[in-house]
């Protein structure tokens, strides 16, 4: 389940999603009618549906700290999740380091921190305006001291010369800035119509260089399978030589790619 704080994203990631489904509304719409939200979302925990699922994510059409400076939204919705629900826990999805007003929130354990992580060179050339790696990786040890659970991503996971030495890297700046319970890993993976759609709006992108070595499957754009298990061994290993206890997943991806990296699917995706 979803809830929609925001449409569109005030960051510009070239890779993402969000321009394909909103391309004919350029300019993010933030809801402000809090009390019909808030009344959804007492509705939802009070619904019976499997305590797996009761988990709303704000992370799917928008990133709901890129603008929390700005609108507070967080602040008081987690706020009113921990007093007001029994159940349900939010999961927050960014690439923000704005979380100074969260950190000293009675959160009652019901809201999940997950950050999206790269490399500093997918960060340089493709993630503008959103906080560095290391900024957000300092954000999540600062909320996990406030207990709060930290997840990260690592996605898209993207080849390029130095990919290797840059993605271990990664996985060392991540343990030595927090603890996360769970890191999913998810390749670059466009579908056909947003790889057209980043050639009309970012033309010099080092994207399109990269889609037309990409293979098609189904609606979506990939790297060829000994590709991405190249990649995604080399993460899994670094990640299980600091913590083997750290749940892995990845996302949206083929049963065969789980097997081949003999990691066992559990459902979390």
């Amino acid at each position: 389940y979803k809830l929609t704080a925001y449409n569109n994203c005030n960051f510009w990631c070239e890779y993402c999603y969000l321009y394909l489904t909103f391309r004919n509304m350029p300019i993010s719409t933030h809801f402000v009618n809090y009390d019909k939200m808030f009344k959804e979302i007492v509705s939802f925990d009070k619904s019976k549906i499997p305590d797996v699922l009761r988990v709303l994510n704000l992370g799917e059409l928008c990133d709901p700290l890129a603008v929390e400076d700005v609108t507070g939204f967080a602040e008081e919705l987690i706020s009113f999740v921990a007093e007001e629900t029994q159940k349900t826990r939010l999961l927050f999805l960014t690439k923000s380091d704005r979380i100074d007003s969260l950190l000293d929130l009675d959160h009652k354990n019901k809201s999940i921190m997950s950050f999206s992580v790269n490399t500093n060179m997918v960060y340089q050339q493709l993630e503008h305006r959103t906080a560095s790696p290391e900024e957000r990786l300092k954000a999540a040890g600062k909320l996990q001291q406030a207990g709060y659970e930290i997840r990260l991503r690592i996605d898209p996971v993207i080849l390029y010369s130095t990919w290797l030495k840059d993605y271990i890297n990664l996985v060392e700046k991540i343990f030595s800035n927090v603890k996360p319970e769970r890191i999913t890993i998810g390749e670059y993976r466009p579908s056909k119509g947003l790889a057209s759609h980043i050639s009309s709006r970012f033309p010099e992108s080092p994207l399109l260089k990269i889609n037309s070595g990409l293979i098609s499957e189904g609606t979506k754009l990939r790297y060829p399978d000994e590709h991405r298990l190249a990649m995604f061994k080399v993460i899994v290993d670094t990640i299980k030589k600091h913590d083997r206890k750290v749940k892995v997943a990845l996302c949206k991806e083929d049963i065969k790619i789980w097997k081949n990296l003999d990691m066992q699917i559990n459902g979390l995706q």
